[in-house]
């Protein structure tokens, strides 16, 4: 069987070539944004580790480049893009794993937090996991998928209002106090799907409690989504006392966003 049969055996041609342009063009242009906000996090005297971040930043440009000039039905083409991206996304997992290790044994300052690091070495994990999985031709059951992609988002989501609220200058109190009350309720509902996750592990089936819970989460980051083009609006016009730039506000806007589209997608 061809590497191209093979690669569709549980798709269809056009899923495979939708999800594929729909992940590289989504994750790609989060990956080169990673690799800015690394390198203006690094400090100044670490020369070789922010040149090979701004390696990273001008090569994921030039792959999203190509991946949003793909027209058509091109199997090879698209498999191709897949592979570039894996190989890439992959030797970038190694940077920010080389980084998270430095800062927890005290050998990197810079004004990163290892959690960011570690939570945008999840998100790179996920990115080349789902490409991998495409390659394959896999098809999840969709309500195991439901829940992995439940039980991530919603860390994901948790950890930017963790972010939120320590990069607000301590005087903008009351947005400092709702980031947390999002980090606290976030956090709360991944723990409950990861409760899930135990009790459907034996046997992966529907359950309406399961909806239920979906659309408590789906309404909490919707919640979360608001709050933060709230805040990108305000920082844009510098209305926020804060060390966030406007960037950093619109990069975890979209990530809501896309979370949300993916969790309705899974609910279907």
């Amino acid at each position: 069987m061809s590497d191209d049969k093979k690669a569709n055996r549980g798709l269809g041609q056009n899923q495979f070539i939708n999800e594929s342009l729909s992940l590289n063009v989504f994750w790609l242009r989060i990956m080169k944004e990673h690799s800015l906000f690394l390198r203006l996090g690094l400090p100044c005297d670490q020369q070789e580790l922010i040149e090979r971040a701004l390696f990273f930043e001008q090569a994921f440009d030039r792959l999203l480049d190509r991946a949003q000039r793909i027209q058509g039905g091109n199997v090879p083409v698209v498999r191709a893009l897949n592979e570039e991206s894996i190989q890439l996304t992959r030797e970038l997992i190694e940077y920010k794993t080389r980084l998270l290790l430095m800062m927890l044994e005290c050998r990197l300052g810079g004004f990163n937090y290892p959690l960011l690091i570690d939570h945008i070495r999840r998100e790179a994990i996920y990115f080349v996991n789902h490409l991998e999985r495409l390659q394959r031709g896999e098809m999840i059951n969709p309500v195991t998928n439901l829940l992995l992609e439940e039980v991530f988002w919603l860390r994901i989501m948790a950890d930017h209002s963790k972010f939120i609220k320590h990069l607000l200058d301590p005087s903008e109190r009351q947005l400092v106090e709702t980031a947390n009350v999002f980090s606290e309720q976030l956090d709360e509902l991944r723990f409950q799907a990861e409760d899930f996750q135990s009790f459907l592990r034996i046997n992966p089936m529907f359950v309406p409690s399961l909806g239920r819970f979906t659309n408590d989460a789906i309404t909490a980051i919707t919640s979360l989504r608001d709050f933060k083009a709230q805040a990108k609006d305000l920082i844009a016009r510098c209305e926020i006392i804060s060390l966030i730039p406007e960037l950093l506000a619109d990069h975890v806007l979209r990530e809501a966003k896309h979370s949300l589209v993916i969790l309705r997608d899974c609910q279907r």
